[in-house]
């Protein structure tokens, strides 16, 4: 058998062998949605599928912020960019398992100083070079970088949630503040309207001083409560600026009354695919395929490498006649393999699977925490409308207790003390309303967030009309 003989069949044999590719042998953990889930009631439509589940609260600028949030989010910018990396990282890894091509040409004149008479060369090459992937290590760390690359998107997707939900809980913040300014505005009107009956009870003697100095007391407190809702909404306006990819000053907000908003209607029910449908287990997973394939690369050093390299090309004297001049090859096959390391490539196999151990103890922790926020959120859903009947009914009475309060103080059947006490209970009252209509209007928000809606959605998804 002739050495071009030798080569072509051992070219065969080499490719025939690259499809065995070595694994790591390890088992990713199963994950499968639990059988029955302790909040559930029964199946609801509306938590089934809705990327764009925001719309559902019926405030058109909501839907505009959602939307400049996702063309100008810097946090989902910069995830967008560790995903072009990602993909650049996979064709770098995948230009590995094609041989490499190279031309190379050369000029040369040599001669004796002082002497008559030069000698020139002129030479042409072209050069090749190709490592046999024998042991898939090559596709392994092609793979690895294909699953790294789906992690980078899965997290995009996860980043995706996060500003989502922040933009829209932000928002609702916003109205909520809002309305608590106008709550604790409306608390002080009543507040200074009752001081300007004390004031004249006193001036007329009907009662002691210390009744003004106590109402004086409440007018005060309040008063000084504005300060800091002011400060507070301020700060929720820039945040949401933030959000969405604006300068903190000069930015607005309209707002409104936040009950003005519409509430999701959603039932205690949850979809089998829910698991399947958070992009943070994904990207778990393809960081645990990722780690996988780490091992099989690190086992695959215990085996020779085989890089097959040739060359061929042309010299002559002159450069006219290059390409008619002498034709030369050459074949060359090399197989090196390590003998001893002082335990370099154990160590390494070591590494390697302690990161896969890491990431499957990650994934697992990813896939509990998700059942975790799934059943709690769907408990506090029905918490929270359980609570609404009594908030509303605690509301009324205290309202009418504090309408009869201040008619028996005008008619000096009561002491102040009975009003003040009324007057507390019905600001509390009003607030706990306000602050359960905002409980549950975030719920909804927490719900869609840990089901993994809207993780897919992408700034034309959302300018495009309802579904």
């Amino acid at each position: 058998m002739t050495s071009m003989n030798r080569t072509v069949a051992l070219l065969l044999a080499a490719s025939l062998l690259s499809g065995c590719a070595m694994s790591s042998g390890l088992s990713a953990p199963a994950s499968e949605p639990p059988a029955q889930w302790l909040n559930q009631q029964r199946a609801s439509q509306a938590m089934v599928h809705h990327p764009r589940w925001w719309t559902q609260f019926g405030s058109a600028e909501l839907d505009r912020l959602v939307r400049r949030a996702l063309e100008a989010n810097t946090d989902l910018q910069a995830a967008t960019a560790r995903i072009e990396q990602a993909d650049a990282q996979l064709t770098q890894a995948g230009a590995s398992l094609f041989p490499t091509l190279g031309l190379s040409t050369g000029a040369s004149r040599s001669g004796t100083i002082g002497a008559g008479g030069t000698t020139e060369g002129y030479s042409a090459n072209l050069n090749a070079s190709y490592e046999l992937d024998l042991w898939g290590a090559l596709r392994n760390n092609r793979d690895a970088a294909k699953a790294s690359l789906l992690a980078s998107r899965f997290a995009r997707d996860t980043v995706q949630l996060t500003v989502l939900a922040s933009v829209v809980n932000t928002y609702l913040q916003v109205r909520y503040l809002q309305d608590s300014l106008i709550l604790t505005e409306d608390n002080l009107r009543l507040a200074e309207r009752l001081l300007e009956q004390v004031r004249a009870k006193v001036e007329n003697g009907a009662v002691s001083p210390q009744d003004l100095a106590q109402q004086r007391t409440v007018v005060a407190n309040a008063r000084a409560q504005l300060p800091d809702l002011r400060q507070q909404l301020r700060q929720s306006r820039y945040a949401l600026a933030v959000l969405v990819g604006e300068t903190p000053q000069g930015f607005t907000v309209d707002g409104g009354e936040l009950e003005s908003l519409t509430l999701p209607d959603i039932q205690a029910g949850l979809p089998d695919q829910v698991l399947a449908q958070r992009p943070d287990i994904a990207q778990a997973q393809a960081s645990l395929m990722a780690a996988d394939r780490q091992v099989a690369i690190a086992r695959a050093d215990y085996w020779p490498s085989i890089t097959l390299t040739g060359s061929g090309g042309y010299s002559s004297s002159d450069l006219s006649s290059l390409l008619s001049g002498d034709a030369l090859y050459n074949l060359a096959l090399s197989l090196p393999q390590t003998l001893f390391d002082g335990g370099a490539r154990s160590a390494r196999v070591d590494q390697a699977t302690a990161a896969w151990e890491e990431q499957r103890a990650g994934y697992v922790g990813t896939l509990l925490t998700a059942l975790q926020e799934v059943e709690q959120s769907l408990g506090s859903v029905q918490a929270l409308a359980a609570q609404q009947q009594y908030r509303d009914e605690a509301y009324q009475q205290a309202q009418e207790a504090y309408r009869i309060a201040r008619v028996r103080y005008r008619e000096g059947a009561t002491e102040l003390t009975d009003v003040l006490n009324a007057q507390s209970s019905f600001n509390s009252a009003r607030q706990n309303r306000l602050d359960l209509a905002y409980s549950q209007y975030q719920s909804r928000v927490t719900l869609y967030r840990v089901l993994g809606e809207g993780g897919e959605a992408r700034a034309d998804e959302v300018l495009a009309p309802n579904a």
